[in-house]
């Protein structure tokens, strides 16, 4: 019998460093990889430490359509496993647009003078 949870699933982002570096907070890769630590400690959590499980964004990884698509992966996972136990994790900036009146999480590859366009909204 394993002692792993086999129906964890987890997406960890982690927005490091941006494409505009003023908006980095490398504090966020130390969150999200102490937060994985958790979530696979047999003694835990003790999710399946495979990406079959958990995906770990970081830094670069962490652009519009990697996040988008790690969604979708969870969604796929939710569907296909009624005992489920899904976790989105997102350590970075957000910001609330005022043209948009709308709020958005950073990631890598979002451009501060277009927010509503290239941010994901929240």
């Amino acid at each position: 019998m394993s002692n792993h949870f086999t129906h964890g699933y987890a997406l960890l982002i982690g927005v490091g460093t941006t494409a505009e570096s003023r908006y980095s907070l490398p504090v966020t890769v130390k969150d999200v990889q102490a937060l994985k630590t958790v979530l696979t400690d047999p003694n835990l959590c003790a999710y399946m430490d495979d990406s079959e499980h958990i995906r770990l964004l970081q830094n670069e990884q962490t652009t519009h359509s990697a996040i988008l698509d790690g969604l979708t992966w969870l969604k796929e996972k939710a569907a296909a496993d009624g005992d489920a136990t899904i976790v989105v994790f997102y350590s970075g900036h957000g910001c609330f647009d005022l043209s948009s009146q709308s709020y958005y999480l950073l990631q890598h590859d979002f451009n501060s003078t277009d927010i509503a366009n290239t941010a994901l909204s929240a």
